[in-house]
């Protein structure tokens, strides 16, 4: 199942938070980035994600810049267990080059992921 299909009607739901949080300015990035998660979503991030916290429906999840140009970082955790299971970490490298996400991840913001 891909990141649309598991999302559902909650991938409007996300990219609002993410306009909320980084401006309406930074559309064309949000678009980008949920469409690289996208391609990405079932061979890499769904299997971990159920590895690690099983058929959990609600994440949280925060996005930065990472230290190379076009790279983003997601950071995914179950807030149920926030101090009992680590969180996932993706290193997206096909991100848009122009991230208007911050670099130090102190300064991210938790969204919410919902299945």
């Amino acid at each position: 199942m891909g990141f649309f299909t598991w999302l559902g009607s909650q991938v409007g739901c996300l990219i609002d938070q993410m306009i909320d949080w980084l401006g309406e300015v930074c559309r064309w990035f949000i678009e980008s980035l949920i469409n690289a998660l996208e391609k990405i979503w079932n061979t890499v991030i769904a299997s971990a994600l159920y590895a690690a916290f099983g058929a959990a429906t609600i994440f949280n999840v925060i996005f930065y810049a990472g230290t190379k140009l076009g790279e983003t970082i997601m950071e995914v955790w179950d807030p149920l267990y926030p101090h009992t299971k680590p969180s996932k970490v993706f290193k997206l490298q096909q991100a848009p080059r122009n991230s208007p996400l911050p670099t130090q991840r102190s300064e991210a913001e938790v969204l919410r992921l919902e299945n």
